[in-house]
């Protein structure tokens, strides 16, 4: 199925480039192929200690970090044959996809990340292409250093219906600048392309459904929101559009390190974006939708001459024209501390299967909202719903963080959000909904689900906490993914992160990682690396979860 060899040899690209830095080649073209390598992260023994992966329950039965850096691999002997640092791409015969990338680290050689991970059902192995090494055939340097760490990079990878790939890669030597990187599958050939931006990769389709072709890349080009469209030609080569500008300047999108909840979704012949504003809203006659708790500068901005929050807006694409449509104003997403746009504040998009559209709101420790369009080419506010408030909040500063959403084939909608809700005691208990926990500022990694009415509407349960690190009241954040495969099987990829680290937990830290200097004495709100990526996965549509092991995937083909 896969060619495969212990070294990592090409074949001649055979394709004159032109240089234009560095002797480095810059227009598109073969990188030549490259056979696969046995996976560095496949150790071949068990991935889970003995007793089997166990039952996460949200809220009353999940994973707990008992201790300082006390996580999955500690208390529950988790030891993946893979490395769950990127959301998993599913090709059209099953085969699982998972880029590799340290979170511990902000640029990589390709030593030992920068890959993209499979796993070969013919030895039940994992095995790796290394996109470092596409790079260097492409840009014909001796070296070449990507960004890896997940705060700032994409970490996904997109297969396509043909079972072709597509990463996005931002290189930081010897050239600087986004690229993107394809697998042809028919021939196995690995193609180049310099992008004018540092990218993100966007599906078209719902994840649940095969794409017809390749996806659309999505970034910042000169400050505002830009899109590239991407087709293959007849002999699988690709042809990349101009840029199209779909927001303003200083416009944001759903943060890619952490959620990176879909901002594009196709119906027919139109493509919809979302993005967040930059610039307050004047006061009109559309709602804030003010929700219980809000906070004293909140309350006080609802007077001012602006709307309090982040405006949140959908376009269209017309790909038979090229055109964007007007902006249409969605509602508002808060941040309890601040009336001013905030880019955590940013939302997402996908499409059922009969072409309605639902968007997340996104917020900062607030209230997501949840709207969906009245009919599949929703042209004004009048089109869609009015926002639903989304998450328990028990006091002003709780809240949802980071739209992490998929649909599946019966459109039911799967959403996962940092959550700092005060909702559990100092153990670990939940507390009633009307109880709340003053003194805890623990965030928690959370899921909620939305089921189709019979009436028409989508039905939302706050399910709960999937992940508690209860020893922590400081910050945490999870650089958390989700996605879904074929059976409906969904998979959610995190590496916690705990900052403001008190002296205990410092001195753990030190230990684990050595080679992390940490001056001494700590600075005050101590940020230091992500570290130990996990993956969950739950196969009766989120009701129950488990540590993913390379048997699931097996089973999922």
């Amino acid at each position: 199925m896969f060619e495969r060899m212990t070294a990592m040899p090409f074949c001649a690209a055979g394709l004159a480039l032109a240089v234009f830095a560095s002797s480095c080649r810059s227009l598109p073209g073969d990188a030549g192929r490259q056979a696969a390598r046995p996976s560095p992260y496949d150790h071949g023994g068990a991935e889970i200690a003995a007793g089997g992966p166990g039952r996460v329950v949200p809220s009353t039965a999940p994973i707990v970090h008992p201790a300082a850096f006390q996580g999955e691999r500690e208390t529950l002997g988790y030891r993946p044959r893979f490395f769950p640092t990127g959301p998993v791409a599913f090709a059209p015969d099953g085969t699982p996809y998972v880029r590799a990338s340290r979170p511990d680290r902000d640029t990589g050689d390709g030593t030992d990340d920068g890959f993209i991970q499979f796993l070969d059902p013919a030895d039940g192995r994992w095995y790796v292409w290394s996109l470092v090494d596409v790079l260097r055939r492409h840009l014909d340097a001796a070296a070449v250093s990507i960004g890896t760490n997940v705060r700032i990079n994409d970490t996904g990878v997109v297969c396509d219906g043909l079972g072709d790939l597509y990463a996005t890669v931002r290189v930081t030597a010897p050239v600087q600048g986004g690229f993107l990187l394809h697998r042809i599958a028919a021939s196995g050939v690995w193609q180049c392309h310099p992008l004018p931006m540092v990218a993100r990769l966007e599906r078209v389709r719902p994840p649940a459904a095969a794409l017809e072709g390749p996806p659309m890349a999505v970034g910042h080009l000169d400050g505002r929101p830009t899109l590239i469209q991407i087709e293959r030609a007849a002999d699988g080569a690709l042809r990349l559009g101009a840029p199209v500008a779909f927001g303003p300047a200083g416009a944001g999108l759903n943060p890619a390190h952490s959620g990176a909840g879909p901002v594009a979704a196709t119906v027919g012949r139109r493509t919809y974006l979302v993005y967040a504003g930059a610039e307050p809203v004047p006061h009109s006659g559309q709602s804030t939708h003010g929700a219980p708790f809000r906070s004293p500068k909140l309350a006080e901005a609802e007077k001012g001459p602006h709307h309090p929050g982040t405006p949140q807006y959908v376009v269209s694409l017309d790909h038979d024209t090229g055109k964007v449509s007007e902006p249409v104003l969605l509602g508002f997403g808060q941040n309890p501390y601040s009336p001013n746009p905030d880019n955590h504040n940013c939302p997402s998009i996908v499409a059922d299967s009969r072409g309605v559209l639902h968007v997340v709101l996104g917020a900062h420790q607030h209230h997501f909202w949840y709207v969906r369009s009245r009919t599949t080419t929703p042209a004004t506010r009048d089109d869609w719903t009015a926002p639903e408030a989304l998450g328990l909040r028990r006091r002003y500063d709780c809240g949802l963080t980071y739209v992490a959403l998929a649909i599946d084939s019966q459109d039911r909608l799967h959403l996962v959000a940092r959550n700092m809700s005060r909702g559990y005691a100092a153990d670990g208990t939940p507390l009633p909904a009307d109880a709340i926990n003053n003194e805890s500022m623990m965030r928690t990694l959370d899921y909620l689900r939305a089921t189709p009415q019979p009436d028409g509407s989508w039905a939302w349960e706050e399910l709960g906490a999937l992940v508690m690190p209860l020893w922590h009241r400081g910050y945490s954040i999870f650089y958390h993914k989700l996605a879904i495969d074929r059976h409906d099987r969904l998979f959610l990829n995190y590496s916690t992160y705990a900052a403001q680290l008190p002296p205990d937990a410092v001195a753990v830290y030190r230990s684990r990682w050595p080679a992390e200097a940490i001056p001494e004495p700590p600075p005050a709100g101590l940020w230091m690396r992500a570290h130990d990526p996990a993956m969950l996965m739950s196969d009766d549509g989120g009701s129950t979860w488990r540590l993913a092991r390379t048997v699931d995937f097996l089973e999922g083909r």
